[in-house]
């Protein structure tokens, strides 16, 4: 982006944010993929999203001086909204992440902790405190919206036009979708988790005729993630439907206030699974072939995404126990794993591929644990929401486990904007327990 058209963008926005920070926030969730556009500021390096976020975070902690109202230790929701046990897990999550940074001292990797851990916590506390009802939600739900469907329309002009398509996934290798982004998984992990929790507005909706336009954001990003053809995207996307399936018969809550009508739907469509299972393979032929290439990979040139996974989880592995306690250090990895790497022509990923393996050799078994246990607290709030019969529960609970699953062969955090989505439904998840607090 030039410098000063850059500047004219900045400008506006910061403009707009000062008048409204709700409005600067609605903006930035709308372009996240705007981090594409790279800049440099006083001759560092630096992406349009992270200058957009510190100048939203500036204005929001000056703006009716809020910064004399900080205080960690503060228990009334009106003055600190994010409960202590939050509050702990943020601060070990962050000094895991400054641990990360003294393990592997480089400017790459102060610009990654800057890019993946400060500023998704400082967009994170302006959603906190600057969401105060459910029309504030509502506008932050529609700037995701707003970001799923202008994706949308750059994947279909680019599967009519080959716009910005990498030659490696067009024609005539597997043609596979990427928008905006440089490659297909890119896409995906940005819009399969938020197209699960649309569709969970929708299966939870009591008019579900009058709720179509979650109907329709969740169909496009299930054909995106088709497009992309990101085989953990489907994968997860798949699971968190069944996943519903299963669940909803057992509660009228999961159903919108129509449980005959759509019991009876739920019904059916379990027993068209069951008929397609049966008729169209060998379902245990097929478990047994994931089997093989999790457990025993056949890295050659034909060798599946599953099969090339599973060989560097081993390498990955065989380097976590010499290096178990620190890991390899923010931006470290690739080229820690050089010395375990047993197979020249395969390339080495940014990150070994499984949601676990990667905050462990990035941020250190501090930085594992930290994350299990904002894991364990995210499952806690939302069967509080579950047995309160909060309305937001299926949405929250299916972007959450879409997220998940996908992150078992995928990398979902680790990247500007997957970072930023995964602090936006934290806020959104922790208002809705907040909530439930202020009602008791």
């Amino acid at each position: 982006m030039p410098g000063f058209l850059a500047l004219i963008f900045l400008s506006t926005f910061i403009y707009i944010s000062s008048r409204q920070v709700l409005w600067g926030a609605v903006l930035l969730v709308a372009f996240l993929p705007i981090y594409l556009c790279r800049l440099s500021l006083l001759g560092l390096p630096t992406t349009f999203l992270e200058l957009m976020v510190t100048s939203l975070f500036i204005i929001w902690l000056l703006k009716d001086k809020k910064y004399k109202n900080i205080n960690w230790r503060r228990k009334n929701f009106s003055q600190n909204k994010i409960s202590s046990s939050w509050r702990y897990l943020l601060i070990a999550w962050l000094v895991a992440s400054l641990l990360a940074l003294a393990v592997n001292p480089q400017w790459s990797a102060l610009g990654l902790w800057r890019a993946y851990f400060l500023e998704p916590l400082m967009f994170f506390l302006v959603l906190v405190y600057e969401i105060k009802d459910d029309k504030d939600q509502k506008w932050i739900i529609r700037a995701g919206a707003f970001l799923l469907t202008g994706l949308f329309l750059v994947t279909v002009y680019q599967f009519f036009s080959s716009w910005n398509l990498p030659a490696a996934y067009d024609w005539p290798q597997s043609r596979r979708l990427t928008a905006v982004f440089s490659y297909p998984n890119a896409l995906a992990l940005l819009v399969a988790a938020p197209g699960a929790f649309f569709l969970g507005c929708w299966l939870n909706a009591k008019d579900k005729l009058k709720s179509w336009g979650f109907l329709f954001l969740f169909l496009i990003s299930a054909l995106m993630v088709w497009g992309s053809q990101s085989d953990g995207a489907i994968v997860a996307l798949v699971i968190t439907i069944l996943f519903w399936l299963i669940s909803a018969p057992l509660d009228d809550r999961c159903l919108g206030g129509s449980a005959k009508k759509f019991r009876k739907w739920i019904f059916s469509a379990w027993l068209l699974i069951i008929l397609f299972f049966l008729f169209s393979g060998r379902p245990g032929a097929y478990l047994q072939d994931v089997k093989q290439q999790l457990l025993a990979p056949q890295v050659d040139l034909s060798a599946t995404s599953l099969e090339i996974r599973s060989s560097q989880w081993r390498e990955t592995i065989n380097f976590l126990q010499d290096n178990f306690w620190l890991g390899a250090g923010l931006n470290g990895y690739q080229s820690a794993l050089a010395d375990y790497h047993q197979i020249d022509w395969l390339e080495i990923y940014l990150y070994p591929h499984n949601i676990f393996l990667n905050f462990w050799v990035e941020l250190g078994l501090l930085g594992l644990l930290a994350f299990i246990l904002i894991l364990a607290k995210l499952v806690h709030s939302l069967r509080t929401l579950y047995s309160r019969g909060d309305a937001w529960f299926w949405p929250l609970a299916m972007f959450w486990l879409t997220w998940f699953i996908q992150g078992l062969v995928d990398a979902p955090y680790f990247k500007n904007d997957l970072s930023l989505l995964f602090f936006i439904f934290l806020a959104l998840t922790i208002r809705q327990e907040n909530k439930l607090k202020e009602r008791a």
